[in-house]
């Protein structure tokens, strides 16, 4: 009997040894790097830097001493673990400089399993650093001359296709589209249209300060990675509210418009709300792509005299 289990559990171990290992969920992310600078014209150097979970991968130096174009550019983040956090660092040079950074952009991701995705990166003009001037700080990038969170949400990104830099359509920026449009409307869970001086409601935060709710319908403008910027302005207190910047993807609906809805935009960053309930405000709405195009909405609105 004594032989017969042992020789049952021997063989459940050599069965156990021999079965194949359990695959790894891996995924991959392109970074697909664009700019608004020229290399060996406005820039002299990039110096980019590839990071897996914090730990440095791969560094890139480009320059114009080749014989072709060097951007766009494909910097690869192949094979990696499911839920891995990526990071790609540049840094731009100026010819005959190259201490101080031109121009410095981040961006952070994470891998998804099964699935290769284009993050897309792009140098502006906007974020040129001035003479003098200090770049974000840590844990900010500038996009769009803003600074903002660098972390992009690895569902908003589109899949890789090898074709990404020929300016393929996407769902909300079909190749034979036209301009850029934007129009300005209000909604926490949809977009609803918005009248010219229609009240809105102001309500209490769930940390402090007051908001009111902002939604846009887009055209032209790409699904993914493009950066939503709300301003606000109160001409009878000749008063700038605080911009709102964030990242979204954007959701298609009919009629080539794609959309996106609950904005919570704070209306009392710098000033009480008593003085601000009751009053006109001119909200505009701006979208900038991933090629950097960009549509603007505006529209007036007034503050509910009341707070929900």
């Amino acid at each position: 009997m004594f032989l017969h289990l042992h020789a049952l559990l021997m063989a459940i171990l050599l069965l156990t040894g021999c079965s194949d290992p359990p695959e790894r969920a891996l995924g991959s992310i392109v970074v697909g790097l664009t700019s608004e600078l020229q290399l060996g014209v406005d820039l002299a150097e990039l110096h980019v830097v590839l990071r897996a979970d914090g730990e440095i991968l791969r560094e890139h130096r480009f320059t114009s001493a080749g014989p072709g174009p060097v951007l766009p550019a494909e910097l690869r983040f192949d094979e990696l673990e499911s839920g891995t956090r990526v990071e790609v660092e540049i840094e731009a040079f100026r010819p005959a400089d190259d201490r101080q950074p031109l121009l410095v952009r981040s961006a952070v991701t994470e891998v998804l399993a099964s699935k290769t995705l284009l993050l897309r990166v792009r140098l502006e003009r906007a974020c040129v650093i001035p003479p003098g001037g200090e770049r974000c700080g840590d844990g900010a990038t500038c996009v769009g001359g803003t600074c903002v969170d660098p972390r992009v949400d690895p569902a908003t990104l589109e899949d890789y296709a090898p074709s990404w830099s020929t300016g393929a359509s996407d769902a909300c920026k079909p190749a034979s589209g036209g301009a850029p449009e934007v129009i300005v409307g209000k909604g926490q869970g949809d977009y609803l249209p918005l009248a010219d001086l229609e009240e809105l409601q102001v309500e209490a935060g769930p940390q402090g300060g007051h908001h009111i709710w902002i939604a846009i319908r887009v055209k032209n403008l790409r699904r993914a990675g493009s950066i939503t910027s709300v301003r606000g302005h109160v001409p009878e207190l000749n008063h700038d509210i605080r911009p709102f910047n964030v990242i979204f993807s954007l959701d298609p609906e009919e009629g080539g418009y794609c959309s996106l809805h609950g904005l919570r935009f704070q209306v009392d960053s710098d000033i009480s709300i008593q003085e601000l309930l009751g009053k006109v405000v001119n909200v505009s709405v701006s979208v900038t792509d991933a090629d950097g195009a960009v549509g603007v909405g505006e529209r007036q609105v007034r503050l509910a005299q009341t707070i929900l």
